[in-house]
C-alpha cells in the first residue's frame, strides 16, 4: 500500500473525528474557546481550586495575561474566584459545573467518535482496530 492511500484513509478517520469534536462543542454551545483555554481548565480541574499565580506559573504566562483569561472565564461562567481564608488579597480559581464539563470535552469527544465507530463496526472489526491502536500507541511512546 502506498503512502498518499494511507494519507487520505488516516485523514478520512480524522475528519470523522473533528467532526465529532465540532458536534459536541455545538451541543454545548461552545464558542470563544480554543485548545489551549481548555488545558487551562483541566489543570484547574485537576486541582480542584489554584491561585492565578499557580495558574501562571503552571503554564509559564504573565500575571497580566491570566488575568485577563480569568476575567474572560468568569464572564463565561465557567470559574468562579473565592477569596482565600488565609490571606483576603488572594483568590482561589475554582470550576463552575460548567466548567468542569469543559475541562472534560475530551472525553465527550471521545464519545462521539466511538459511537460512529461503533455504528459502523462489528465485532471483529473492533477488536482489529483496538489491537492495531493499541499498537500505535505503542510506538508513540
Amino acid at each position: 500500500m502506498d503512502k498518499e492511500t494511507m494519507r487520505t484513509s488516516f485523514n478520512a478517520f480524522l475528519k470523522m473525528y473533528f467532526d465529532s469534536c465540532r458536534e459536541v462543542y455545538e451541543e454545548l454551545n461552545i464558542k470563544d474557546i480554543h485548545g489551549r483555554h481548555f488545558k487551562y481548565l483541566r489543570e484547574i480541574d485537576k486541582h480542584g481550586s489554584m491561585t492565578m499565580s499557580e495558574l501562571a506559573e503552571a503554564f509559564h504566562l504573565s500575571k497580566p495575561s491570566i488575568t485577563e483569561m480569568i476575567r474572560k472565564f468568569e464572564e463565561s461562567n465557567m470559574i468562579i474566584r473565592k477569596r482565600c481564608s488565609d490571606d483576603g488579597r488572594v483568590y482561589n480559581i475554582v470550576l463552575t459545573d460548567h466548567g468542569k464539563l469543559l475541562a472534560n470535552t475530551n472525553v465527550l469527544e471521545s464519545d462521539k467518535a466511538l459511537e460512529k465507530i461503533f455504528g459502523s463496526l462489528d465485532q471483529e472489526e473492533l477488536t482489529l482496530l483496538k489491537k492495531l491502536f493499541d499498537k500505535i500507541g505503542q510506538v508513540a511512546t
